[in-house]
């Protein structure tokens, strides 16, 4: 029997038509944003580790104040003098600069990014892994360091807690347009 009609419209398949996807670039600019603020974030911390220098007594006296409220047994001279091991043993230049490299890095793929470069995404994770490497070689010199109360040491810790909170969101930031074709499109 001839029906007259294509074989393929007799199939027992069905065919789906293929939709085109369209690029939004809102997606990959936006990340890039958040990626240049992010290193804003980080060369401001950059900066304050680069400029630190010794305790003034008052400050001292100020922090040690506020860590015996919660329950230390602290006296200015010994804040001042932890924070003076720590800069012997290179902890504030040291993370100065990783963070410096870091906040370069992430400007520059976030700018890649708003371009809609692909290779932004890995410039990008570049410059959280170096957040991350930040996190753990700060976590490296304050374990070398002895503190003269547990819960000074532990406020550090947190520091260096809260760059591995940082680094981990900004390694998965740049691949967010990856994972939406939308996204994916948008990329060169």
């Amino acid at each position: 029997m001839q029906s007259g009609l294509p074989d393929d419209v007799l199939s027992d398949e069905p065919i789906m038509p293929e939709v085109p996807i369209k690029a939004n670039k809102a997606i990959p600019i936006t990340i890039g944003v958040c990626l240049i603020l992010g290193s804003i974030i980080v060369g401001i911390f950059a900066l304050s580790n680069l400029t630190t220098g010794t305790l003034s007594s008052e400050e001292a006296d100020a922090l040690a104040d506020s860590l015996n409220i919660q329950g230390a047994n602290l006296s200015g001279s010994e804040v001042t003098d932890y924070f003076a091991s720590l800069q012997n043993d290179g902890y504030f230049t040291t993370l100065g600069i990783i963070e410096s490299l870091a906040a370069i890095v992430l400007l520059a793929g976030g700018g890649l990014m708003i371009m809609g470069r692909r290779i932004g995404v890995w410039v990008g994770a570049g410059g959280a892994g170096l957040m991350l490497v930040d996190a753990v070689v700060g976590m490296t010199i304050l374990a070398g360091v002895e503190s003269p109360d547990p819960l000074l040491s532990l406020s550090m810790k947190f520091v260096s807690a809260f760059f591995i909170g940082c680094g981990l969101f900004c390694l998965a930031l740049p691949f967010i347009p990856l994972l939406v074709a939308s996204g994916r499109a948008a990329l060169e």
